[in-house]
């Protein structure tokens, strides 16, 4: 078995990295090499979200009893909910001899990266071109301005440490985007 290759996409929420990484896992190259892991999370879904698919909703309580019996590769605190990682994705990808994507939070990306000692981590951030086009892309959702507005205000600050990562994909064309991310993940295979 080799040790996966983590490949972590991060960046503010409504820069297109759900996006990206649906319409990427389409293509034969991407399926036949990764694994993509899907979050756990104690928000409410949302409209035209699927549990499993999208995310596993789970409650706050089922969350922590989680985190404490050590079920998260990573696990953050973001804005008013939590976001895990499972552990068993990484093991999937050892034991299928594959690489691994993680779409998390800024904060469990850089934690992972310094975390994770075994294997290569590759850290690529997803950066909407500017906050008027984040804040489009929020309200097409069903966020309360009140939610946008601490999106926004976490956006800027993620953006801060974006310079920590080692690619930063800026998603203004999104067929555009979308080969510079297949282009990072094949050079980054096993």
């Amino acid at each position: 078995m080799k040790i996966p290759t983590i490949v972590i996409l991060s960046g503010p929420s409504g820069a297109g990295k759900t996006t990206l990484l649906n319409k990427v896992f389409r293509k034969k190259s991407i399926k036949e090499n990764f694994i993509r892991s899907i979050s756990y999370t104690t928000r409410t879904i949302r409209p035209k979200e699927k549990n499993g698919r999208d995310y596993f909703f789970i409650s706050k309580r089922k969350f922590l009893s989680l985190k404490r019996q050590g079920f998260f590769l990573e696990s953050q605190r973001v804005l008013d909910n939590y976001y895990g990682t499972a552990e068993y994705f990484y093991e999937q990808a050892e034991k299928e001899n594959k690489n691994l994507i993680l779409c998390i939070d800024v904060k469990g990306g850089l934690y992972l990266k310094k975390k994770k000692k075994e294997g290569k981590i590759v850290t690529l951030f997803i950066a909407a071109p500017s906050e008027l086009d984040l804040f489009k892309r929020l309200k097409k959702r069903t966020e309360t301005m009140r939610t946008i507005q601490k999106r926004i205000a976490l956006a800027k600050k993620e953006m801060k440490v974006s310079r920590l990562y080692d690619s930063i994909i800026i998603n203004k064309d999104l067929s555009k985007s979308l080969k510079e991310l297949e282009k990072v993940l094949l050079e980054n295979k096993n």
